[in-house]
């Protein structure tokens, strides 16, 4: 009678030693102990905690780890990015995340309401662009461009879709025109990121 008693009792246990949670952010499975992070996470807000609830319950009924709040993310990237004026934007399941310029929200989610459209263009085409973006980058001539390079091994360059389109020419025209994307290229603010072999271009 005292055995499962006691079994549960030391799940407890271990359950409380180690608080980890599980993200994608720019095509990396993200595996956060939180009680490692040298940045104290921001409080988490009532609706935030609201939302996830049944989730973590869930977690904590099947073992499973939990998602991670937007503030223990964005505690994790400060050790390693420059996170002010950053957001989170979904892209897909295989990339998860992006951080792209811009405000967030109580969710750490971009406030502005653009999105992410993968480019799905030939493996060619995409590395030509790839590739054309991180010559961009890595270039410490006069540009227009901002340039940000993450850690993951993301590249992103915003700025206006004509600037975009301007630099990186035929490259990135070529490979957006397979999924309409020169659409995004005419907004205000862009943001085209290369990561994980595939390029997104997020617009405002």
């Amino acid at each position: 009678m005292f055995k499962p008693l006691l079994l549960t009792l030391a799940l407890l246990g271990q359950s409380a030693a180690a608080d980890i949670c599980q993200s994608t952010i720019e095509a990396i499975d993200l595996q956060i102990d939180t009680d490692t992070l040298t940045v104290s996470p921001a409080p988490t807000t009532h609706r935030e905690r609201l939302l996830n609830f049944p989730a973590r319950s869930f977690d904590f009924l099947t073992r499973d780890q939990r998602n991670c709040t937007s503030q223990e993310v964005f505690a994790f990237l400060a050790e390693i990015e420059t996170v002010d004026d950053k957001c989170l934007r979904y892209a897909d399941a295989d990339t998860g995340f992006l951080l792209v310029p811009g405000q967030r929200n109580f969710r750490g989610r971009c406030t502005s309401g653009g999105v992410c459209t993968k480019v799905n263009s030939t493996r060619e085409v995409v590395s030509n662009a790839t590739g054309a973006m991180v010559g961009v980058a890595l270039n410490t001539g006069e540009s227009t461009l901002s340039k940000v390079t993450h850690s993951t091994g993301a590249v992103l360059l915003s700025g206006s879709g004509a600037s975009i389109s301007s630099t990186l020419g035929t490259a990135i025209t070529s490979a957006t025109a397979a999924v309409g994307a020169p659409i995004a290229l005419t907004a205000a603010a862009v943001t085209a990121v290369a990561v994980g072999g595939a390029i997104y271009v997020c617009s405002e």
